[in-house]
């Protein structure tokens, strides 16, 4: 059913073997007023690096955004969710499309570290993550990835065996890495993540990080999940065997009226901290 429903409501303005390099693939979300801030908070969930919205006509808006070569996942995510909403692909001139890299700025995740795209200046006094989200993933500055990091960095400890699920450009994978000596693993389903993984990894200069497809076999001391509540439901029982007894699980992606449905889907776990940012939580939780 979900291919029938893509079919009808995804029109291909431009196919794949028209598009060249001097072009960006783009997605046009046609959404009604209703749900604009609803379908917009799910796009920088998904890790889209901007969102622009044009009004077409009284009733809707369109929100434009790039979700790289391979958006398929992204776009069905967005109409399981919002079944109503009106989709089209097209193509604009990577030099109009690439004027967002010069407003992009540096994302504080505590009073230290921050996440900074990799073609601006560190700030001062920084300890940097440095990021570069290719032309699919985000920079890192959504609150759902500042929320999962900042816990993470306050309860995980050194050398720690890391997964992060849901990796996007690896960006917390990579912080781990860098700033507590961890050794991770990452995975997402997205086809165009391990580049922006290994690439994250190339420019922080981390070697501890490596992409595995799916889960790992064995347990891990942290387990990161930065996905969608509906996925962290899904996925809860894969999630839970993954973590070692005594291990730490940072829940993230979830509004926060969410959480609580979610958390009653990881019964051995203890709740040790979590944080709010804007209507989005993370929970960090113990294995028992």
């Amino acid at each position: 059913m979900r291919l029938l429903h893509m079919f009808i409501r995804v029109l291909v303005s431009v196919s794949n073997s028209d598009e060249s390099t001097d072009s960006w693939p783009m997605v046009d979300f046609t959404v009604l007023n209703s749900e604009i801030e609803l379908v917009s908070d799910l796009l920088w969930s998904l890790g889209v690096v901007a969102v622009e919205e044009r009004q077409h006509s009284s009733t809707d808006v369109i929100l434009r955004t790039s979700m790289g070569d391979d958006p398929d996942h992204a776009i069905a995510t967005v109409l399981d969710a919002y079944p109503q909403t009106l989709v089209e692909r097209i193509a604009i001139a990577r030099s109009v499309a690439d004027t967002w890299r010069e407003h992009a700025v540096a994302t504080w995740v505590n009073d230290d570290v921050a996440l900074v795209p990799a073609w601006i200046e560190t700030p001062n006094n920084c300890t940097p993550i440095l990021v570069e989200p290719l032309d699919t993933f985000g920079l890192g500055n959504h609150p759902t990835t500042v929320l999962t990091l900042r816990l993470a960095l306050s309860h995980v400890v050194a050398d720690s065996e890391v997964f992060d699920l849901g990796c996007g450009s690896g960006v917390l994978a990579v912080g781990l890495a860098l700033l507590r000596q961890c050794t991770c693993t990452a995975y997402d389903i997205a086809d165009s993540a391990r580049k922006a993984v290994e690439m994250n990894a190339a420019l922080n200069d981390v070697s501890t990080v490596s992409w595995i497809d799916g889960y790992p076999k064995q347990e891990s001391d942290a387990v990161l999940a930065n996905i969608l509540a509906p996925v962290l439901i899904e996925e809860s029982d894969r999630i839970t065997a993954a973590t070692k007894s005594g291990g730490l699980l940072f829940l993230s992606g979830m509004r926060t009226e969410q959480v609580e449905r979610v958390l009653q889907e990881f019964t051995l776990f203890d709740e040790i901290s979590r944080d709010e940012i804007d209507g989005w939580t993370a929970v960090a939780l113990q294995k028992k």
